[in-house]
């Protein structure tokens, strides 16, 4: 035990004198870009429901990079982030690695959260940590990111800052936790990976975590350090493209109805002909509740999407005779057989919401289709998002 502590301060002395022979370098002036807008237009929506923050707060963070100590870039960039990314409801935390104090045995620890996202929480859990010291665990905390979002709904964005430095993180532990948490998570997270310095050996680590996931993507400090490079990494983690609005109705040509149904979609391009009176329909003219998306592997319903459904309920109420065939659905991700009944749970669960509602349980039936009537791409994770979907058909 002596050793051991011998042999952390002996590293933290180091770094202390590598500390006071670095040069004190300007910080430029950043101006983070308003990413609200983006918002507001309707072209871009909300990507992730959680999201954290993990700080390397290791011995080596306390090294100089370009005049600098490399904790002070990772809290200065975290910082920059956290006031980049627009103003979205989500869930968030700060978790860091490496000491907490110099003979503390705490190899990991929440700096705040998960909490309802907000900018100043946020801050005041980056301006918390101290001076860097001890080894750099980052497998622990991945470990204990797992637990941290065990009861979380929705996509989550794992976001490290680190300089993933060979002599004091052990590799393949750190692989092996991306690996547990990707099979835990599944689909519903991704990594995001910040290098702080040009480490070789510590990108091509951080690259194989980010590919664990499947979803996320690398880049260093530098890139992330000017305005432009920080709204571009936050729009991608956070931000998604909305899906095209349909086309406007066209007019009649020649005294002939080109929109027999009137939801905007020619009746040449219309898959779905008979909508009902006051029906949102997506570019194939098919009643599709349009952003009530599903959770990987989950068939309940978000509050935040009960105002859409209560749309459906208007809909019902404008056409006292309309039955309607409430269809489930899924991505291709696990067996036919399973996503079969995945897909009528969630039609089932639509049905519930509606009965209570008040909509007669007589007007409504439910089929679950799994994976075989995709809308979009399964090979993007994007295209699962809108394949897991509840699709709603008029019958007679």
């Amino acid at each position: 035990m002596k050793k051991s502590y011998l042999k952390v301060f002996l590293f933290v002395a180091g770094a202390l004198l590598l500390v006071s022979c670095a040069a004190p370098q300007a910080v430029p002036t950043f101006t983070p870009q308003n990413l609200n807008p983006m918002l507001q237009s309707g072209n871009y929506l909300q990507k992730v429901d959680n999201f954290v923050f993990i700080v390397d707060k290791s011995g080596t963070m306390g090294k100089p990079y370009k005049g600098e100590l490399k904790l002070d870039i990772a809290k200065r960039l975290a910082s920059r982030m956290n006031h980049t990314i627009p103003d979205l409801k989500m869930t968030g935390a700060l978790r860091i690695f490496g000491r907490t104090a110099l003979f503390d045995n705490e190899l990991t620890k929440l700096f705040w959260g998960p909490a309802p996202y907000e900018k100043g929480a946020l801050d005041a859990g980056l301006n918390k940590i101290g001076f860097s010291v001890g080894e750099s665990p980052l497998n622990l905390a991945l470990d204990a990111t797992a637990q941290d979002f065990k009861s979380a709904q929705g996509d989550i964005a794992v976001i490290m800052f680190t300089d993933a430095d060979k002599d004091v993180m052990v590799y393949d532990a750190v692989k092996k936790s991306a690996a547990n948490l990707k099979t835990q998570y599944g689909n519903r997270i991704c990594f995001y990976a910040v290098q702080i310095g040009v480490d070789v050996d510590g990108k091509k680590l951080l690259e194989q975590v980010v590919e664990t996931g499947q979803c996320g993507f690398y880049a260093t400090g530098d890139q992330v350090a000017t305005p432009e490079g920080m709204a571009d990494f936050v729009t991608k983690v956070f931000l998604k493209k909305a899906p095209p609005k349909p086309a406007p109705a066209p007019v009649a040509q020649q005294g002939v109805i080109l929109d027999s149904d009137g939801d905007g979609v020619p009746d040449n391009l219309d898959k779905c002909p008979g909508t009902p009176k006051g029906a949102r329909v997506n570019k194939d003219g098919c009643w599709v509740i349009e952003n009530v998306l599903f959770d990987f592997d989950k068939s309940n319903i978000k509050p935040q999407f009960h105002g859409l459904l209560d749309e459906v309920v208007a809909v019902f109420k404008q056409n006292p005779g309309l039955r309607t065939r409430i269809e489930g659905h899924t991505d291709n991700v696990g067996t036919a057989a399973y996503n079969k009944k995945l897909s009528l749970r969630r039609a089932n669960s639509v049905m519930g919401y509606l009965v209570k509602k008040g909509i007669a349980k007589d007007r409504l039936t439910t089929e679950g289709f799994g994976f075989t009537r995709p809308v979009a791409p399964n090979d993007t994770k994007e295209g699962r998002a809108l394949n897991r979907r509840v699709q709603l058909t008029p019958v007679p």
